[in-house]
């Protein structure tokens, strides 16, 4: 839900202040016999390609284990002889000064580039491209080609885009974390999925939160894992968001013997669909509802459990003969209900606690940000680059303070869509300004801003500091303003309810692992319940919590919540009508109250 809120807002910001722009949303999904080919294996001995039958293998995942190890090692093959060239460009620009030269050697580099890892379209830009910020290789093992328009309407990077994965152990031997990359036009932040082991008494073996796409590399991380902590026994799908529910299914088919538990309140548009038409092949006693935490902490009776369940498929059968997760004596959690939209669609998550480590896993409801970027994001860094410039005229270095400062502008449009400290530039004179970029940037919005667009200017004197310090706190909790302006305001009274459970339950709860954004946040229950304070806000008494965010950046999100609610879409905040966000802001001028 949070992807496709933030893309289809992101849409209608664009459509009304740059006209035109929108024929650059449509985006494409490559013919399979256009896409790039990329070997399944690699031979040293001869460099010829072979695929390996599936008879050879005993099992799915010996298979896929032997696959990707090859992979493993056509992938180090082509990055070394990408490595050598950017050194040997290095040193070449560093003792010539002669511009056709330099241009030649870039070529030749880019060209190897694009020969290990792009389209047709793409590898015929990037080798007429002259740049000091090199284009990472897109290569097999951080590809999975879902489809330039999976989520959306506008193109999201990592989703025909190379999408590499970060790995991290927060916990020793217990608990650990992969990262890959979301986002529209640059503006990129991480999503997350968490692994953790089981103790024997939970049935051992490894238990996985909001699975991510199944590349290659990420396949063979887990199967790692799988050799020294025991195999894939239970994989989670804790939201209804799309984003993550769109790569549940194809990473599920991996572990053929694992239980797939699903939230409660899954939907579909424009047709109600089962969740077995998005790519989950299990069935029986192998595809499980999430039983309620109600239930679980008997505050509800087995039939009423059961009566409370889908009647299609099996759901209610295996709900009666085994009601109860083996994972259960690890990890205790607390289910918030689905909160319905009035048109079409569902807000649903729920807050999983690893008893043992005392972390609290959340999906979208909360999240934590400070100056440095995640690993993910840094892993290509261009997404930064791109927005560190004032304007399109910028030629930028790489640098940590460059980082940072592209880093907390991605932060402002991701959680924002439309900072107050940029000013708009006419669109004819975007298009302009676009084709006399400098040739050392035009590798920056590569693959993710159409034509390199960059059609605005920032404040001068670095004036959004101010903003996102505003956001970040030094990396205190925070619900995101999506979810406290459009959708759990709508409900605050039952959102509330979850929250004093969880904070209650789970008191002895050390960090936070949310599925964007900082990971591992060393939080205690008190300060997640403050980043609900907002939803504390009682319009009819004068009691207004103010949001994180300043309130001149709020005004695209108050303008679509006004009109969300005047055609119907939601239901009418409860708690945020007396925000200054309608006063301020370049909205205030047309806002309906």
């Amino acid at each position: 839900m949070y992807s496709l809120l933030c893309s289809l807002l992101l849409i209608v910001c664009i459509s009304a202040i740059l006209p035109g722009v929108s024929a650059f949303s449509k985006g494409y999904t490559q013919p399979i016999s256009n896409r790039p080919h990329f070997a399944t294996t690699y031979t040293e001995e001869d460099d010829t390609h072979i695929t390996p039958s599936l008879n050879n293998f005993a099992t799915r995942e010996e298979h896929d284990t032997h696959i990707t190890l090859k992979n493993d090692l056509a992938q180090e093959k082509h990055e070394s002889g990408y490595i050598d060239d950017l050194l040997q460009q290095k040193q070449h620009t560093s003792s010539s000064s002669k511009e056709t030269t330099r241009r030649k050697t870039l070529q030749q580099m880019l060209a190897v580039a694009s020969g290990i890892t792009t389209s047709p379209a793409i590898a015929s830009a990037t080798t007429s491209t002259t740049s000091v910020i090199p284009i990472p290789p897109q290569v097999r093992s951080t590809t999975w080609p879902l489809g330039k328009v999976a989520f959306s309407l506008l193109p999201l990077a990592g989703s025909y885009s190379r999408r590499a994965t970060v790995m991290e152990e927060l916990v020793p031997g217990k608990i650990w974390t992969f990262d890959q990359i979301q986002g529209v036009v640059a503006v990129n932040v991480p999503i997350r999925m968490v692994v953790i082991k089981l103790s024997q008494e939970a049935g051992g073996g490894l238990w996985i939160h909001n699975p991510l796409a199944p590349t290659p590399q990420l396949i063979s991380y887990i199967r790692q894992l799988e050799k020294e902590y025991g195999p894939v026994r239970h994989v989670v799908l804790g939201t209804v968001a799309l984003e993550h529910k769109a790569t549940f299914g194809p990473f599920s088919q991996y572990f053929s013997k694992a239980t797939c538990w699903i939230q409660p309140g899954q939907w579909s548009f424009p047709v109600q669909l089962p969740i077995t038409f998005l790519g989950v092949t299990k069935s029986d006693e192998k595809l499980r509802m999430l039983p309620s935490s109600q239930y679980l902490h008997g505050e509800k009776t087995l039939e009423e459990e059961v009566q409370s369940l889908p009647s299609l498929g099996r759901y209610r059968y295996w709900a009666k003969k085994s009601p109860i997760p083996e994972w259960y004596t690890d990890i205790d959690y607390e289910t918030l209900e689905p909160l319905k939209f009035k048109s079409v669609g569902a807000y649903s998550e729920t807050a999983f606690y690893h008893i043992e480590t005392k972390s609290l896993l959340i999906t979208d409801c909360v999240c934590s940000v400070t100056k440095e970027p995640p690993k993910v994001i840094q892993e290509d860094p261009r997404a930064m680059l791109f927005h560190a410039r004032d304007s399109i005229d910028d030629i930028i270095v790489d640098d940590e303070q460059t980082r940072q400062k592209g880093w907390r502008r991605m932060v402002q449009f991701g959680l924002v869509f439309f900072p107050s400290q940029i000013d708009v530039v006419p669109f004819g004179e975007a298009i302009s300004e676009a084709s006399k970029i400098d040739p050392s940037m035009k590798s920056l919005g590569e693959g993710s801003v159409p034509g390199n667009l960059y059609p605005w200017t920032w404040h001068d004197n670095d004036a959004d500091l101010t903003n996102f310090n505003a956001i970040s706190k030094n990396g205190k909790l925070f619900c995101p303003p999506i979810l406290t302006k459009l959708i759990l305001d709508r409900e605050p009274e039952l959102t509330l309810e979850w929250v004093d459970r969880i904070v209650k339950r789970f008191k002895n709860m050390t960090h936070v692992i949310p599925g964007h954004l900082n990971n591992y946040v060393k939080a205690d229950a008190k300060q997640f319940d403050e980043a609900f304070d907002p939803l504390r806000s009682n319009p009819k008494e004068g009691r207004v919590y103010p949001q994180r965010t300043l309130a001149e950046d709020l005004a695209l999100l108050q303008e679509a919540s006004d009109l969300l609610t005047d055609f119907g879409v939601v239901a009418a905040s409860q708690v945020c009508d007396l925000e200054e966000a309608r006063e301020v802001g370049r909205f205030s001028a047309i806002a309906p109250r």
